[in-house]
């Protein structure tokens, strides 16, 4: 009897290295294996894949990526989600950041999706720079870039990311401003979208759905109700949703299974301690 109450007081006082192996092995377990769970998909994201999946194939919609490498684990995957449904429905893709360090993202996600649809039968020739795409880079000007896009886009963003004028470019052939495009997402880790409502939306009369941190996902939900936004995309489940619909599963639905397994394992470990400790306590 005492060699059971031993072995139950040491499951009570286990060293906390033991449970941060058996995190470490919930997160692993899944992303080799592959293991992929579904997700509830909100009427936010589905809002933004619904309008997109609407538009026509060739069509033209702006995908600004105003965050860091700070916030890349939540909103990258949204940029891939995004950009591999435009181009499944060959639909053209615009896009520029007003953080300084988001234009190297926006140009590792188009290399990354140029590389998806090499062979693909509706881009032969695969996804050209200035006819299928457009990388702007990073603007200089915050909320100023938003108004001067509205008024002249060619003015607005006259080089493209590699310094290459954008005056004659085949993807700007009907595109004079913001208000010309079909749609715009702004994918945030700041206060970004207040801005493209603000100074986008009522200025020019566009529409505009957007993306950000699961943290700061309800301050925007008083733009949803008004109309103002579209659609939502929020935190790391919200790009998984996206991915879901898209039929593109990716990193954000990985992420959230081993979250989703990592949650188990700590309910797990809640109630086994508990348990434990109340029959050792009755034992004392």
């Amino acid at each position: 009897m005492e060699e059971k109450q031993n072995w139950m007081e040491w499951i009570t006082t286990l060293d906390r290295r033991y449970i941060f192996l058996l995190v470490a092995i919930s997160v692993i377990i899944p992303i080799v294996i592959g293991v992929i769970l579904p997700v509830n998909v909100s009427p936010e994201v589905r809002s933004v894949y619904n309008y997109i999946d609407a538009l026509p194939e060739g069509s033209t919609v702006m995908i600004v990526l105003d965050y860091d490498p700070a916030s890349e684990a939540e909103l990258y995957p949204m940029t891939l989600a995004l950009y591999r449904h435009c181009f499944d429905r060959g639909i053209k893709v615009m896009s520029f950041t007003l953080w300084p360090n988001g234009a190297a993202l926006i140009e590792r996600a188009f290399d990354t999706i140029k590389l998806d649809y090499s062979e693909s039968e509706m881009f032969p020739d695969g996804i050209r720079s200035g006819i299928e795409y457009v990388n702007y880079g990073y603007q200089v000007g915050g909320a100023l870039v938003i108004i001067a896009a509205g008024q002249d886009i060619r003015t607005a963003f006259s080089t493209d990311y590699r310094g290459n004028s954008t005056a004659s470019m085949e993807i700007l052939e009907e595109i004079n401003s913001l208000g010309d495009l079909d749609y715009v997402v702004d994918l945030a880790a700041g206060s970004t979208i207040d801005w493209w409502v603000i100074y986008g939306v009522q200025r020019y009369h566009f529409t505009l759905g957007a993306g950000c941190t699961a943290v700061s996902a309800t301050q925007y939900y008083p733009y949803l109700n008004t109309g103002q936004l579209n659609g939502l995309i929020g935190g790391l489940k919200g790009a998984a949703e996206y991915e879901q619909l898209g039929g593109h599963p990716d990193r954000a639905l990985a992420g959230m299974t081993a979250q989703s397994s990592v949650h188990a394992l700590i309910v797990f470990l809640v109630v086994i301690a508990n348990v434990f400790y109340f029959l050792t306590r009755k034992k004392g």
